[in-house]
């Protein structure tokens, strides 16, 4: 049996409590009998929960060198009698997931309790989340990685959603605690009437009787409505289907999410006649505390007067919720916040469903129609809006807010409110966002959604402010301060502030998440950690876990945008790993789930992508086919960012094919668009790019300054491993200037920095640098044991160009040798492969080396007449360092000879 341990504390979890003190696992009070060894295993998983716990980890802990044991076998025995005793599913984990390969996690949130501190003799608070272990540093995005349609995951599909829940917020929330109490409304959620006839063309009435019915009861504010959209995510995650009434157990769910305290279900029936269709609409509104039906009711009426039906069906709602009627003054704003028309109603209707279920395209469609069958009504604009902005065409989504915006005149207050909101995010205006949502939850400070609303918007102008509001959120009656979109909106709030923070509260969004089956909200801050793995730090395999998760649980959860938008990140972790061929298999996947969602914006990114992947494979021609042919998508969607990265990555094939004027001008091009939008991240990679155009033609002077801003503009935005990659350009620079020795400093500090962030092309290239450093010096024993070092990295290497450089270096290394004459095989070699892939300035070093390699054997007329023809042929295309040097290496041997035979 279990050994017991004094002195620790008591872990909580669901239904269970593991006491170490007394040695036992207990469910609800009653002890749950656990074996010792898998009683141990549990404590080693409670104790770090949310964190992998490796096989070899567990190997060490439970079963020591000398206990001769089947390994494998015993380890998973062990696990089963855990998951056995928690009545946990390995397929459908609740408490212990699986991590293939690597080893197990504890997924459940955990609490201590009654333990005093050992360190300073404190009690530990009974509700304390165990904190998570600090997470390694990681660097930011790599050069060629266009991150593909970031918002939509993170915002998730809530940002124009009107009584919902959104992305970022910001401004100034003045003191909660000091505010009288809030005062809490009466919830409640419409989830939809069951089609009793079961004809396809009827279906669209329940979603059309839902949003007049949310419109009726929300009137006047005495109720406060469960947005549609949290309604669709609550039923695909239980599921519920429509039903005229709900189990106990049910509404006791639907209680805790989405927080409804009165639940309006029902049926729709088409009755027999001739003449006008008629329909009978049956209502039941159920409390979710007690489980009694309030109130049952029957509206009949013509299909063609569904506002009526509403209207009579909203009243007796009211009635029977104990709210007054709507005066006759709100009837005429009432029926504004809803098309003019059944056919407006319900393309509206099904649009937004289909917006609410990550169907954009269709959304789109159904949308367009909406507006073309009602063109004065502004919440179809609103909704075309977001539907716009899912699948990357942003200037149209801001011309449907804009719409949206003017026609709001007459809605009530809330709604414009709203629409305000939604315009002022479309054109990135902050303060008024902030000014617009502050207002609306001011109105309603018992409204979660709009706090949440207003603490995204917050993030984006004072992370404090944000911090502050999610703060008064936490201090609403359960579930609502408990809701896990507050943990994930806080780990968005600490980005680039306190990385330790940021993760912290993504666990335990996580965690809830988990816990309420909530496969959105895990996608979505699994996203957030993903993303913005740059600004908090994490490690690249880190980054590439929670990449991998988000895309799992969006899957999960019929979210196809989201995870084309994780291929996408993930296809840019495994690029800086340098593992090309799985970032091209998964830029491709991406590819295809965009077109299926219609998301232009990301199949352009893709492309891009595809582009640069394929330029360090050396595949030029078709990485240049990728690259034109995404420049009309970013153009059609209005996104200069992406036109520049692409401008930027066809200026690097122009270069390394040897048309520096063509590159030139292409990277003036990509420098200019940049600009026009301020784009730091592009500016950067496009101010290296021309300073190699310049290194190239031998004007050093001025290859130094665009390189030097390029890393000033890097240092600007804190991405430190772009940063790094301009450091080493500079130090290349430092070479060819006779600066060797800073050279050498400032390579190994890149290539340490490369190598602790597993950037294994680039560390490749930092090594490069410095062997060319070494030589510079004459260091050459220095420089061939580096060679040595970074051999096994350079064989790894999908990226052809990193690999001929460096391939390249080592032969040099082997010329400075007493015995040269080795490295001919290994320059032909490398010749002949940059000559296969078109990379013109590789050729030309190689047979400069080829030429001094003559010279240094003995073969001075055949070394002489090499670096003639290349000093000729380098000119003639604008390379001007090399023709300096192969004049140089020509004269230098010259001098020499005359010397010697003096």
């Amino acid at each position: 049996m279990p050994i017991p341990t004094e002195n620790r504390p008591r872990y909580r979890f669901g239904p269970f409590e593991l006491d170490p003190s007394e040695g036992k696992l207990s469910r609800n009070g009653s002890k749950v009998k656990l074996q010792d060894l898998p009683y141990r295993l549990l404590m080693m998983l409670v104790e770090r929960p949310g964190e992998i716990v490796t096989r070899e980890e567990v190997r060490q802990h439970l079963w020591p060198e000398n206990a001769f044991v089947e390994f494998d076998n015993s380890l998973g025995v062990a696990i089963r009698k855990v998951r056995d005793s928690l009545g946990d599913e390995a397929e459908a984990p609740r408490y212990v997931e699986t991590i293939p390969r690597r080893g197990y996690r504890f997924i459940a949130p955990v609490s201590i309790q009654g333990a005093a501190d050992p360190e300073h003799g404190k009690q530990v608070d009974s509700n304390a989340i165990l904190p998570d272990p600090p997470v390694t540093m990681r660097r930011p995005i790599s050069r060629y990685w266009v991150v593909a349609a970031l918002v939509p995951l993170i915002v998730g599909g809530a940002v124009y959603e009107f009584r919902s829940v959104a992305g970022r917020a910001s401004s100034n929330v003045e003191g909660h605690s000091a505010e009288p109490r809030v005062r809490i409304r009466r919830s409640v959620a419409v989830m939809g009437f069951r089609n009793l006839p079961g004809r396809a063309e009827d279906s669209w009435l329940s979603a059309a009787f839902s949003e007049m019915l949310n419109t009726e009861l929300a009137a006047g504010g005495e109720l406060r409505l469960v947005s549609g959209e949290d309604v669709a995510r609550t039923k695909r995650e239980l599921p519920i289907s429509d039903e005229d009434s709900l189990a106990k157990a049910t509404l006791d769910r639907l209680r805790k999410d989405p927080g409804a305290d009165v639940v309006v279900v029902g049926s729709y029936t088409a009755l027999p006649g001739s003449g006008t269709n008629r329909i009978r609409l049956d209502i039941r509104a159920q409390d979710t505390a007690a489980g009694e039906t309030i109130a049952e009711d029957s509206i009949t009426g013509n299909e063609s007067d569904l506002f009526d039906m509403a209207h009579r069906a909203g009243t007796r709602l009211r009635l029977s919720l104990g709210v007054a009627s709507i005066s006759p003054e709100n009837t005429a704003i009432v029926r504004a916040s809803l098309p003019s028309s059944e056919k407006a109603v319900q393309l509206y209707a099904e649009g937004r469903s289909k917006l609410w279920a990550f169907d954009f395209l269709g959304a789109r469609d159904l949308l367009v129609k909406a507006v073309a069958a009602d063109p004065n009504y502004p919440l179809s604009h609103a909704a075309l809006s977001e539907a716009w902005w899912h699948i990357g065409h942003g200037t149209k989504a801001k011309a449907e807010a804009e719409r949206a915006l003017d026609l709001s005149a007459q809605l009530p207050h809330e709604e414009r409110l709203l629409v305000e909101g939604q315009y002022r995010r479309a054109i990135g205006d902050w303060p008024k966002t902030v000014e617009a949502y502050q207002s609306l939850f001011r109105l309603f400070p018992d409204s979660l959604d709009y706090g949440l609303l207003l603490a995204s918007a917050q993030a984006h102008v004072n992370a404090t402010d944000s911090l502050q509001t999610l703060e008064g959120l936490r201090r609403l009656p359960s579930p609502a301060g408990e809701d896990a979109r507050i943990d994930m909106e806080e780990a968005s709030a600490w980005i680039g502030h306190d990385m330790t923070k940021a993760q912290e509260a993504a666990k335990r969004a996580i965690a809830k998440g988990r816990t309420q089956g909530s496969h959105v909200v895990v996608a979505r801050t699994y996203g957030i950690l993903c993303q913005q793995a740059p600004t908090i730090g994490s490690s690249t395999s880190q980054a590439i876990a929670d990449c991998e998760n988000a895309r799992q649980s969006a899957l999960a959860a019929g979210d196809h945008h989201g995870e084309a938008t994780m291929l996408t990140d993930l296809a840019g972790l495994h690029y800086q790993q340098g593992d090309l061929a799985q970032a091209e298999a998964m830029w491709r996947n991406a590819i295809k789930e965009f077109r299926l969602v219609g998301d232009s914006q990301g199949v352009a990114a893709a492309l891009n992508n595809l582009g640069a992947d394929f330029v360090s494979r050396g595949k030029l021609e078709e990485a240049k086919k990728f690259l034109e042919d995404s420049i009309p998508s970013y153009q059609e969607i209005g996104d200069k960012d992406g036109v520049a990265l692409a401008l930027n990555d066809l200026g690097e094939i122009a270069r390394r094919k040897g048309d520096l004027e063509v590159a030139a001008t292409t990277y003036q091009q990509a420098k200019a668009t940049a600009q026009e939008i301020d784009d730091k991240d592009a500016l950067g990679y496009v101010l290296v790019g021309q300073g190699d155009v310049l290194l190239d033609r031998g004007d050093l002077p001025a290859a130094r300054k665009l390189y030097q801003d390029s890393l000033t503009v890097r240092n600007q935005t804190g991405e430190k491993l772009t940063a790094a990659e301009s450091e080493v350009s500079l130090a290349q620079l430092s070479i060819e200037e006779g600066r060797a020795i800073e050279a050498e400093m400032a390579a190994r500090k890149c290539r340490d920095q490369f190598h602790q962030e597993q950037q294994a092309d680039d560390e490749l290239g930092a090594t490069t640098v410095l062997v060319g450093a070494l030589l510079a010096q004459a260091k050459q024993a220095e420089a061939a044991k580096e060679v040595e070092a970074a051999s096994q990295l350079a064989a790894k290497s999908q990226n052809i160009l990193v690999r001929l450089q460096f391939d390249l270096v080592s032969a040099r290394v082997t010329l400075a040798s007493d015995k040269p004459e080795p490295a001919v095989i290994h320059l032909r070699r490398t010749l002949a492969e940059a000559h296969k892939h078109g990379y013109v300035g590789v050729e030309f070093d190689a047979s400069l080396a080829l030429a001094e390699l003559e010279l240094k054997s003995g073969q001075v007329a055949a070394g002489r007449w090499q670096l003639k023809a290349l000093e000729k042929s380098a000119r003639s295309r604008g390379f001007g360092l090399i023709a300096r040097k192969a004049a140089a290496a020509r004269t230098d041997k010259a001098g020499a000879r005359t010397q010697a035979s003096i």
